[in-house]
């Protein structure tokens, strides 16, 4: 009785099959895993870890000394690697044109899931030491979907974050954010839809700039637009 009661709790708790997608990334990858993909406009690395799984990164060719670091983290019901390939990551970071090195860890995938890299500075350093890359020292944009806003909270406290993006991800820690965005320079900017009334509530009480339809191109926004503290893209 006893080992059919265990059993059914195990199947309760779902054992390997409720693993979340990030979870199952985090399982089956090894920490000796390592691409180094050379390009003509850059370079794309992929390596393993020991607890948190793996992590991507883009490097524009000629990448400048004093250029930002952009770290995106996915949302929840999916992982890193396949949101890397079904959001088409790599080429949308090339497209861009931006001199800025790209950086996408694993995270959470779903509520129950710890914090992966709880310090920032612990992800800067794995990836110079994996890839060898002489990291630049600009400053660090932090953007995430969904559940990704968790952990972005956690990072406001590193005094090189500058602007944070939220990809509908005000779902929580309002407080962090409003406290992040009182240092003059930093720029949060929330793209709603399923946060909408979040948002609303966020930039009612903060003067905030709207867009209401997103330019081809990020430089034909209105320069007030660009260097409002918050932007609220509805």
């Amino acid at each position: 009785m006893t080992a059919l009661l265990l059993m059914l709790l195990a199947q309760a708790d779902g054992g390997d099959e409720a693993l979340s997608p990030a979870r199952a990334c985090i399982e089956r990858t090894k920490p000796g895993e390592f691409v180094d993909e050379v390009l003509d406009d850059g370079r794309y690395l992929r390596f393993g870890t020991e607890k948190n799984g793996p992590v991507h990164v883009w490097s524009p060719k000629n990448l400048k000394r004093g250029a930002p670091i952009v770290i995106y983290l996915h949302g929840f019901y999916t992982d890193v690697d396949t949101a890397m390939m079904e959001h088409h990551l790599t080429a949308q970071f090339r497209d861009s044109g931006r001199q800025a090195l790209f950086i996408v860890p694993e995270t959470r995938s779903g509520p129950r899931d710890e914090l992966l890299w709880p310090e920032l500075p612990a992800l800067l350093k794995e990836v110079e030491k994996r890839t060898r890359l002489k990291l630049p020292t600009g400053p660090l944009v932090l953007v995430g979907h969904s559940g990704a806003y968790k952990a972005i909270a956690g990072w406001l406290k590193e005094p090189r974050v500058t602007q944070v993006l939220l990809v509908d991800g005000l779902y929580a820690n309002e407080r962090e954010f409003e406290t992040w965005l009182d240092t003059p320079g930093n720029q949060l900017v929330l793209v709603s839809f399923e946060t909408r009334q979040r948002s609303l509530w966020l930039t009612k009480k903060r003067a905030a700039a709207t867009v209401e339809v997103l330019p081809w191109l990020y430089d034909e926004l209105p320069a007030a637009t660009r260097s409002a503290p918050l932007v609220h893209v509805q």
